[in-house]
């Protein structure tokens, strides 16, 4: 489980299956945009690779959040507080209508004439660059000039609505409420409904958004695709994240190999996860509990009998219920 950031605000989180291998190891509302998919440029193409991908991280937070300080570089990449200036003064000179000096709150702000330079401005797209962000959870790619093939099978991407996903995004960053027309599976029709956001969440399969329900009184999830508008509200504050207590209590699930499998593929798959004496240990945040279960196939209810096909199991599956509270 991934855990990064835009400005160090706007949390974002990955769930990951433990790896295998051996080794198991204060914006209101945001001007609108022209987002286009960008034509070759000489003089984006000539900067070098690492610059490039500060200047897409950039852009894609003072699109998310509505502002954008040094620190996103600084605290995203390690460089200098200089580096990170000489970083902005590039990319003003590749888009000087883009960028806009907010002294009162000492950061930039899009432009009246915003046009994305190095982004298409895709939904899909931003949340691919904040996936690639490096981080102390987060491994760190060599980009080889020649090496294997490398082929990766993705989910069926959802493309989600850019005004709302920034309207999501702003309200985690600044504090406040959103009010949102959501499409619950368990009604007939959206309903209009308060959320205060803290966390988006990659459950492996499609994006949530971790928020205070002000209509049930609880923090809930609510998948972002299944939003039909987002209004931001400003004036009125949000619900403080660290009430939240499912997010900030971690469960240690204890994950083995089937008993029922012959020695031999018992060992072998010991050694696909990394377990040792045939289990392995993994945390995770309370709330991020189901997603994780069902990314691990390892959901109790949902056990397969055939050994040979369920492989792993949950060895402590009194975790995943507690007194009054079921997932």
């Amino acid at each position: 489980m991934h855990t990064i950031s835009t400005c160090q605000q706007t949390s974002v989180i990955f769930i990951d299956i433990p790896s295998g291998g051996r080794r198991m190891g204060s914006m209101t509302t945001a001007p609108p945009l022209l987002m286009t998919d960008p034509a070759p440029d000489p003089a984006i193409d000539d900067l070098k690779w690492d610059l490039r991908q500060r200047l897409k991280l950039l852009e894609c937070t003072l699109l998310l959040n509505g502002w954008v300080r040094t620190q996103a570089l600084t605290e995203t990449f390690g460089i200098s507080r200089a580096q990170a200036s000489k970083d902005f003064a590039v990319y003003q000179a590749l888009a000087p209508d883009n960028l806009v000096y907010n002294r009162s709150q000492k950061y930039y702000e899009p432009g009246e004439h915003f046009a994305a330079r190095l982004l298409s401005g895709r939904t899909s797209e931003l949340l691919d660059v904040l996936g690639a962000l490096p981080g102390a959870d987060r491994p760190v790619v060599a980009l080889a000039a020649a090496g294997p093939n490398v082929e990766l099978l993705r989910p069926l991407e959802r493309e989600l609505d850019l005004d709302i996903l920034r309207a999501v995004s702003a309200a985690a960053s600044n504090g406040h409420r959103l009010r949102v027309d959501y499409q619950s599976m368990r009604r007939p029709e959206p309903r209009a409904i308060e959320l205060s956001p803290h966390t988006l969440v990659f459950s492996g399969f499609r994006w949530h958004l971790r928020a205070f329900s002000h209509e049930h009184d609880e923090y809930r999830d609510f998948v972002l695709a299944r939003m039909a508008s987002a209004e931001p509200l400003p004036d009125r504050p949000g619900a403080p994240r660290d009430g939240d207590g499912d997010w900030f209590e971690e469960v240690v699930l204890r994950v083995g190999v089937h008993p029922d499998l012959p020695a031999a593929q018992q060992a072998v798959i010991a050694a696909d996860y990394g377990m040792v004496d045939g289990e392995r240990q993994v945390s995770v945040r309370r709330a991020l509990l189901p997603y994780l279960l069902r990314l691990m196939q390892i959901e109790p209810e949902r056990e397969h009998p055939d050994a040979v096909i369920q492989q792993i199991r949950l060895v402590n599956p009194e975790v995943v219920a507690r007194p009054g509270r079921a997932f």
